[in-house]
This record gives structure tokens, sequence and C-alpha cells, in this order.
């Protein structure tokens, strides 16, 4: 009987390029490891954010009521995964704070057997890119956080770790083996985050470079399929329809009948946005706020009333949005791509997330405000029901054990210094931002160098489908989206393989120089 060493070795032997992933991945490991047993020092609970009480609604509603229902906007599985969280001992936002960080320290190991696997110069590489990843402010802050996107974020490095192993796969019998470490990460996103049907251009787009259906079976396909429609069952269609309509809203058509009566009432609001459209990315928050639900305006009497009506409030806001999208594209487009550059950057996370209070003061402001019910608050933080509910000292106390902490303060520098080395555009100071101002940074051409070159063989297959695919769902999430560094932050894998490539290639080419030599 074989041993477990040797038997690991065998495995090992027969799989090269994991075991060197494994073993050069190692000091980003320990670097990851360090960061984020650094936070957690001073902030050992999870942070409880804007859209945790959603994502948590399932767990409060089956422990405290026995009722099973997941918000459409939250299906599936991060939902459906905190309820089992929830029963282990202690609080529930102790155990993700540990989780979580720790399935974003394991997605380490697949990227770097992506840089072992498409780049000649690999040793070269494979140390400070895996270390530049496992040091991503965001990756180490949205860890902490109870919200779904970190299993967005850790998901889509299995699939494109998946997606190398299978692409480059000769043997039929062992792609389609191969096929499910891409699928199922796909699978797993797709069914956590409804934006994810952004991304299915793109799959498409990849596996029709790499000519799928030579490889796969009625099996691949048919979970393909099933992944793809219950995905598109998730999300909001009504709030979809406002969404588009917020982009499109500078340039709604005021002197067109369709529903002009409602026009009438934002007319002035929209000649005001339409006369700053080249800050409009900055400052569209307020437009999305009212449009999400109008209340009890008595200035706009009408839209009031229809905030009232979800199907007719989306059905208006549909219409007014494709009548102005068929009108101006190029101003559509441009909204968009101003909110895509105005998200990129590393510091468009703001550094005061890794103060010692930050938890805490939010926290006091939710408390204060009655935001989260008590009863949700009781399981998160693992307080039993018949204990008096904790004052607001206490829950500081809790979320800010060490508010002098030193170690913050070494977070938020490293943070800051994170945040200045990697800009990618060189925006404007100052409170209007003119997207005409953006430029990019020599990195940012280094990045776009890199991008261009990944879409020729022979890097197309692997990174390249990813590039365009990618940066596409990028467009295509910002143009119904406001500005916000977390929908950006899916895209910082293929960054950094883009930034590697304008390494990779003159290795490739002076090695093809030896050779004939």
């Amino acid at each position: 009987m074989s041993s477990p060493a040797s038997t690991l070795r065998r495995f090992f032997s027969r799989h090269p390029l994991l075991r060197d992933a494994i073993l050069w991945a190692i000091p980003a490991l320990i670097f990851g490891a360090i960061l984020r047993l650094l936070l957690l020092s001073y902030s050992p609970y999870a942070f409880w954010g804007s859209d945790s009480r959603s994502y948590f609604g399932f767990t409060n509603g089956v422990l405290n009521d026995f009722y099973f229902s997941l918000n459409e906007k939250r299906r599936y599985l991060y939902p459906i995964f905190l309820l089992p969280v929830s029963l282990l001992p202690g609080s529930a936002l102790r155990a993700i704070a540990w989780i979580q960080p720790l399935l974003g320290l394991l997605t380490i190991v697949p990227f770097a057997y992506i840089v072992r696997r498409i780049f000649v110069g690999w040793k070269i590489l494979i140390i400070p890119l895996t270390a530049l990843y496992a040091g991503l402010p965001v990756f180490i802050w949205y860890e902490h956080e109870l919200i779904a996107d970190t299993i967005l974020f850790s998901g889509m490095v299995w699939m494109l770790g998946g997606w190398m192993a299978w692409v480059g796969q000769a043997r039929i019998e062992r792609a389609r083996a191969l096929w499910w470490w891409f699928f199922t990460p796909l699978a797993i996103i797709a069914l956590t985050k409804p934006s994810v049907k952004f991304f299915w251009p793109g799959i498409l787009f990849a596996l029709l470079v790499a000519k799928a259906w030579r490889v796969l079976n009625w099996k691949q396909w048919s979970a393909l399929a099933a992944v793809f429609l219950i995905g598109f069952s998730m999300g909001d269609d009504d709030q979809g329809s406002w969404l588009l309509y917020n982009t499109a809203f500078p340039y709604t058509q005021l002197d067109t009948p369709r529903h002009a009566e409602y026009k009438a009432e934002i007319s002035d609001w929209v000649l005001a946005k339409r006369a700053r459209i080249d800050s409009y990315a900055d400052e569209d928050y307020e437009v999305q706020k009212y449009l999400r639900g109008p209340g009890k305006d008595k200035s706009r009497p009408l839209w009031a009333a229809l905030g009232k009506d979800k199907n007719r409030m989306a059905r208006v806001s549909r219409d007014l949005a494709m009548e102005s999208i068929l009108a101006r594209p190029d101003m559509f487009l441009k909204i968009g791509l101003h909110r895509l550059l105005g998200s990129c950057n590393p510091a468009d996370l703001d550094y005061d997330r890794f103060e010692a209070d930050y938890f805490a003061a939010r926290l006091r402001v939710d408390l204060a405000g009655k935001r989260t019910p008590e009863e949700m608050l009781r399981i998160a933080f693992g307080i039993p029901s018949k204990a008096p509910f904790p004052s607001k000292e206490q829950f500081w106390s809790w979320t800010c054990p060490h508010p002098d902490s030193a170690v913050s303060r070494w977070m938020v520098s490293y943070v800051k210094t994170y945040q200045q080395l990697g800009e990618l555009v060189k925006r404007p100071t100052g409170e209007r931002r003119s997207f005409d101002q953006y430029r990019l940074t020599w990195l940012g051409w280094a990045l776009l160098l890199g991008a261009i070159a990944a879409c020729f063989p022979p890097f197309l297959r692997t990174v390249g489908v990813w590039v365009i695919g990618m940066t596409a769902a990028m467009l295509a999430t910002y143009l119904v989206g406001i500005q916000h560094v977390r929908y950006f932050a899916p895209m910082w894998p293929i960054v950094l393989l883009a930034l590697a490539i304008v390494i990779d290639w003159p290795i490739r080419i002076a090695q093809g120089f030896r050779r004939k030599v």
C-alpha cells in the first residue's frame, strides 16, 4: 500500500503545471494571509454594509419565522450559503470574516496556475503577479464584507483557471473532464449574481473562438443551457428599466409626444443634467435615487403617483430610456465609458474602510436609524433571543476593539501605497471632473498595449477572449449601473494578465530568436 506522500508525488508528476503553481504561489499565499489576519486583528466582525440586510433576509426569515423566501434580486446561492454559516457556533459575522478570506486566499492557486500555463516567462512573472493579486485592497475588503460579490470575484478566477486547463487540452476525453473545472465556478457565479448575465456574450464568444462544438457533448451543452436559463431568471427586470433610464436621463427627448406629461415635470432637471453632461457619471446618483422611488414629491405629482405603480414605472422608464438612446447612442455609450473609467483605479475604493472604527461608526448610524431589524442583528452578532439587546456602546466595543490600532494605521498606509502605484487613469481634481480631461497613466497605456496584444495569437484563446468578453461585460454593466469600484473588481485578474503580456511578449521573441540562431 502506497503512502500518502508517494501518492502525492505521483499525482504531481502527472500534473507538473499544477505542482509548479502551488509551489510558486506559496509566497503570495503567505503575503495574502498576513494582510487578511492584520485586518481581522482589529476588525474581527465582517462588515455589515448597505446590501447586507437584503442578503441576510433569507436566513432571518428561516430562523425567526421558518419562512423560506428568496428575494428576486438576491437569488440564489449566497443567501442560502449564509444560513448554514449562521448556524455555526459564535456569530455569523465572525464566521464570515474567516470563511470568505479563506476562499479568497485559495484563488491564488488557480491564478498562479494561469500564469504558469500561459506565459513563457512564468518564472519571472509568477511571484510578483500572484503577490499583486493577493494584495489587492478591493478583494481584501469585500472578502471582509457580508456581500455576494466576493463569491463572484473568487469564482471568476477559478473559472479562468478551469478555462486555461480545458482550452489547452488536446485529448477529447481529457478535455471533457477538465470542462467541469470551468463550468462549475461559472455556474456558481451565475447563480449568485444577476449581473453575470452581462458575461454571457463574452462566454459564448470564448466558446466560439475555442471551437467548443468539437469537444463538448450533449451533457456539457445541456448543463450550460440550464445555468444560462436559470441565471436569466434572477434579478429585478423592473429595476433594470429605471437603471437604464438613469443613464439615458440627460437626453430625454423633451419635444416628442411620448409620455409628454411625465417629461414636462422633469424637463428642468433634464436640462440641468444635460448642461453638465461631461460630469454626469459623477453626479447621477441623485437621479438614480429618485427613479428608485419618487416618493411623495409634490413638485412632480405624476412621478410620485407613478412610483406607486411598479409595472407602469418600469414601462415609462423603459420607453423614455429607449427613445433617448436611439436619439443619442453616442452620449449613452460615453456615459457608460465615463463610469467605467471612473471606477477602474484601485483608489476608487476608499482607504478609510481599513480604519479601525470604520465598521463601528457606520453600525452606529444603522442602529440610530433602526435600519436593520433587531432580530436580524441578533443572528448576525450571535446574540441569544432572550438576552438583552446590546447598547450602542457594546456594539462599538465589539466592532472596534482597538480604536488606536497601529496595525490599522499600517493597513491604511499599505492600501494608499497600492492605490497610488496602481493608478490606470489620471483624472482631474475638484468638484466637476469632466470626462474629456481623463488621461491614461503610463500603466494605463501598458494595459491597453497588453490588452491589444492579447487579442492575437498565442494569447487569443487564453487571455484574449476574456479581455474582449469582460471588457464588453464591464461596459454593459456601467451602462445600467452607477459608477462603483465594486463592479469593476472582476476585471482585475484580467488586468494583471494583460499587463504581464507586455513583459512576456519580448521574452517570447527573444527565445524564438535564440532558437533560430
